[in-house]
């Protein structure tokens, strides 16, 4: 049903309005990456030329360049936002940000804003649709859940800050340099921790890890750097593998190992790895999985996220 209320989002105008709405949404639940984003819609929003450029292709400066606003008064007191990326040869939907002033919240908005974007993404020819929502938010779960999404995964997300210097250091002396015939045991692992589902979201693709020379010089090219050391313990093999580019704010670690060495390879190579990026570092893993060694190494939990999706006819 049309609601006047309900508008596109407009990336030249909103951009201040929605970093306030964000703001004060999630002053309860904001995490560091909230945080950033935050601050970078704000830069961005005092920046009316570069505002004007991002509207033509948005999703190049990190923008929300698809998604729907509720104004009240000239007031943006609701958002939703919404991504689209490839899965194979499949076009998926990702619903984030879902906001509603504090002040209003109680009166509809987000179902409104929810069904909203539903009905555009199916007139898109879209099939799936996806979103995240923390574990700790039983409300916004509940709406998910009666517009239909089921959850697929539940992931946490790891992390050790630049300043984190009381991670354990761990001896390394068993700890080399990934060798070309480590490959096929390093993708099989990696295959079966992080699925497609997870790395597509990323836009990582696991070949990009594969020792050959285009991608020595595809790295090359873009300016980055890939790391990639293997622990071995009694016969069996860890990995974690890492990007370095220049400008990034933090590190996503590729860590697999098998089940039985897993927490070990999560104490020594973490911390190995830590040492020598000297930045923020971020290890994303099934929920529970590996937990206790996370923490014992002086890792924080950011968030663990149940990982939702909605089939349209």
């Amino acid at each position: 049903m049309f609601n006047s209320s309900i508008r596109p989002i407009d990336v030249s105008t909103d951009l201040n309005g929605l970093a306030d709405l964000l703001y004060t949404s999630f002053s309860d639940a904001r995490d560091i990456d909230g945080e950033r984003y935050i601050a970078y819609l704000r830069r961005f929003s005092q920046a009316a030329l570069f505002a004007e450029i991002a509207k033509r292709k948005p999703e190049k400066y990190s923008l929300p360049g698809e998604g729907f606003v509720y104004e009240e008064g000239g007031r943006i007191i609701g958002n939703i936002t919404l991504s689209s990326f490839e899965l194979g040869k499949e076009r998926i939907y990702l619903i984030s940000n879902v906001a509603v002033n504090p002040d209003q919240r109680g009166k509809g908005i987000a179902k409104a804003l929810t069904q909203t974007a539903l009905h555009y993404i199916e007139s898109q020819g879209v099939r799936q649709v996806w979103l995240q929502v923390k574990q700790q938010n039983p409300t916004a779960i509940h709406l998910y859940e009666t517009f239909g999404f089921d959850t697929f995964m539940t992931r946490t997300t790891w992390m050790g800050e630049k300043q984190h210097a009381f991670l354990q250091q761990q001896n390394g002396s068993s700890i080399r340099k990934r060798k070309r015939s480590d490959w096929e045991d390093q993708k099989k692992q990696f295959e079966q921790l992080y699925p497609l589902e997870l790395t597509c979201t990323y836009g990582f693709d696991v070949d990009s890890m594969r020792p050959e020379l285009k991608n020595v010089l595809r790295d090359f090219i873009r300016n980055k750097i890939s790391m990639h050391w293997v622990l071995e313990m009694e016969g069996n093999r860890g990995f974690i593998s890492y990007d370095l580019y220049p400008y990034q704010t933090h590190t996503n670690l590729w860590l697999t190992a098998p089940e039985a060495m897993l927490e070990e390879s999560i104490r020594k190579l973490v911390p190995f790895a830590y040492k020598r990026i000297g930045m923020e570092v971020r290890l994303n893993l099934p929920a529970e999985l590996g937990a206790q060694a996370c923490v014992d190494i002086g890792l924080t939990a950011l968030n663990t996220l149940l990982w939702q999706r909605k089939y349209l006819a």
